[in-house]
């Protein structure tokens, strides 16, 4: 049993657990704020389950069906149940993929027709008069390449589910398993029957940020087989981050709205600046916040929460400024972790704003800015550019500065071809370390913080040196014989995945200073303080410092300025609110919500604007900081 489970039952939670027990079945949508347990519900729900219903569940072969957003959530919420084989824990993509595997027919059938309206898409692509020449080749190419998976269809003897599709190899990525098992579900009642059968309960992890889709075939599955069935959601639709989830989940008639106002995250200087933050959104006050023991007895967190009101100016001056805050917040409330790097946390809207100040700006353009391929793995570190320095440049050379003579000959035995001749014996041995000694020599001054060295000149010294295996698409780019299409700016939109984009994107990666691999490689292993507000949902920490700066986010999403009135909406902006749709001020809110409310102890937002003085008149207005703790550069 783990801490959650055995944690006290919140009113939330007894809630809960009433509906849990009724009969006929009733369904349920759970809101629960940022900090207040949500996770911790959903599993003493899942234990309440297999407690009160666990021997009929075992009798009949089903199971509880929970559905998380990403593999490590899976897995934290596997181990909180003990591993109990009468829950099934997954992905969203995982689960619906154990709905639909079974029914091969019925998926090689779907991709059939998925081919068909994917070849039918480029032909109305090629068929506009603006497109050029060298795209409707391309075109061509694709239509030919679909058309010969759509002949060879039925010699793939079976589907399975990868991270992107091939069906000439019989594999389905992520969207084509939501397209195809949301369309299954609503079109076949007997795939709903089978599904609420096998898993009389589904329990929806983060539900504001789930596909509309999917939140409608669960729906339509609760809806044909309610009686003995229980859909329940987990989620805060005022933490939707991501512009394709849901967010707000409209209940049906017969279900219960459990509202869990609890925080037992926060202090009470910060509580009180998520609860003003929130309150134009949704009116959901959280009460409680962060206690400790003193002396025996448990008590409230006080904490502190301020802002900084600063100009904008060069990217240097920013830099400087944000050490100041960190200095004065040291000194005012008598805390000098707040100067250690390892003891704070500091928010960015994007990923690029921690690379300028980590020091990989070009090596994050170049993989961020030309091809969407690399932009997806680049921050995750698994597309193939970056495995050279991530598998053997960055390790060597540390090794190398260690002076870990026996790290470096492991590293090269496993990896350098060099060394990779079984027959070599004594002498050859001594012949090649040596000669690979000196590529390291070579290799690593280009690493130097003060060197100029790029990245193509490091990839010219393992393959002289025979350091390392470079993979042959590297090659192809460094001795330029990939294949080039080229486009124009309208053709942008349709090329994105293009070689061309490739080709631009190797070019500025080969361009960029090689040191700036040692900042990624801090980021990358959060290392650094640095982490943006949309990617730390969930996690906490004592002190937080969190930048509003929309020029260095240059993200249309979000404008900090339009959020607290210093700029006007735009047209586009306009239009949405009279639609009813989201736009820029809701959505910054929510991220605003999101990286205030990490904060356990202290909270720090740092504003740089172009117009301080009515920023500062906003600011007051709103009241979302205390008077006397919204600051300006004269503190500084």
């Amino acid at each position: 049993m783990t801490r959650r489970i055995n944690s006290p039952d919140t009113d939330a939670d007894l809630k809960l657990h009433d509906c849990l027990e009724r009969v006929p079945r009733v369904s349920f949508n759970m809101i629960a704020g940022a900090g207040s347990g949500k996770t911790t519900s959903l599993v003493k729900a899942l234990s309440h389950v297999v407690s009160t219903n666990g021997n009929a569940l075992r009798m009949r072969g089903q199971q509880i069906a929970c559905i998380t957003y990403t593999e490590i959530a899976a897995k934290e919420i596997w181990d909180d149940v003990g591993n109990t084989p009468l829950i099934h824990v997954s992905t969203i993509h995982s689960f619906l993929w154990t709905v639909i595997k079974p029914f091969q027919k019925d998926i090689k059938q779907w991709v059939a027709g998925r081919i068909t309206e994917k070849c039918n898409e480029l032909e109305e692509k090629s068929a506009k008069s603006r497109t050029r020449e060298q795209t409707r080749k391309k075109i061509a190419k694709d239509l030919a390449r679909l058309k010969a998976q759509a002949q060879g269809l039925d010699k793939t003897p079976y589907f399975n589910y990868g991270t992107g599709s091939n069906y000439a190899k019989g594999i389905l990525g992520h969207e084509d398993i939501i397209k195809l098992v949301t369309a299954s579900i609503m079109e076949n009642e007997v795939l709903r029957k089978i599904i609420s059968q096998k898993f009389p309960y589904i329990f929806v992890d983060e539900s504001q940020d789930t596909f509309p889709k999917i939140v409608e075939a669960l729906k339509l599955v609760d809806s044909t087989n309610s009686e003995k069935f229980c859909l329940g959601f987990f989620g805060d639709p005022m933490q939707r981050i991501y512009p394709t989830g849901i967010g707000e989940i409209n209940p049906v008639n017969n279900w219960e709205t459990i509202t869990k106002p609890e925080n037992f995250r926060c202090s009470q200087q910060v509580l009180k600046v998520i609860n003003k933050i929130r309150k134009p959104a949704d009116g959901l006050e959280q009460i409680g916040g962060r206690m400790e023991v003193v002396d025996g007895k448990p008590m409230h967190v006080e904490g502190s929460a301020q802002i900084f009101i600063l100009p904008i100016e060069g990217e240097e001056q920013r830099t400087a400024n944000l050490k100041k805050v960190q200095s004065i917040c040291a000194k005012m409330l008598g805390d000098d972790n707040w100067l250690q790097e390892e003891k704070i946390k500091i928010f960015v809207i994007v990923h690029r704003m921690a690379a300028k100040r980590l020091k990989f700006p070009s090596l994050y353009a170049a993989m961020n800015d030309h091809y969407a391929s690399f932009k997806e793995g680049f921050m995750d570190g698994t597309i193939w550019p970056i495995k050279p320095f991530l598998n053997f440049v960055l390790p060597v050379v540390s090794a190398c500065k260690a002076n870990e003579n026996a790290a470096i000959i492991s590293i090269l035995r496993s990896q350098s071809p060099t060394l990779s001749a079984p027959s070599m014996k004594g002498a050859e041995v001594r012949e090649a370390l040596e000669f690979l000694k000196t590529g390291i020599d070579t290799l690593v001054p280009l690493l130097e913080e003060s060197s100029n060295g790029t990245i193509l000149d490091v990839f010219n010294v393992l393959i002289k040196y025979g350091l390392t295996e470079v993979d042959e698409r590297i090659l192809a780019h460094i001795n330029e014989t990939v294949e080039r299409i080229e486009t124009s700016e309208e053709d942008v939109e349709e090329e994105e995945n293009s070689v061309a984009n490739e080709v631009d994107a190797m070019k500025a990666y080969f361009a960029c200073p090689a040191k700036e691999f040692w900042g990624y490689k801090k980021y990358f292993d959060q290392q650094s303080p640095f982490a943006t507000q949309q990617g730390v949902k969930g996690a906490e920490f004592d002190r937080v410092i969190t930048i509003l700066d929309d020029e260095e986010g240059t993200h249309a999403q979000f404008s900090y300025d339009k959020y607290f009135g210093v700029a006007e909406l735009s047209d586009t902006d306009k239009k949405n609110v009279r639609e009813g749709k989201d736009y820029v001020v809701p959505r910054t809110r929510r991220l605003f919500y999101v990286s205030c409310s990490r904060a356990r102890k202290d909270l720090v937002a740092v504003y740089f604007t172009s117009d301080v003085e009515k920023a500062i008149m906003k600011l007051n207005e709103e009241n979302i900081f205390e008077k006397g703790k919204v600051f300006t550069l004269e503190n500084l």
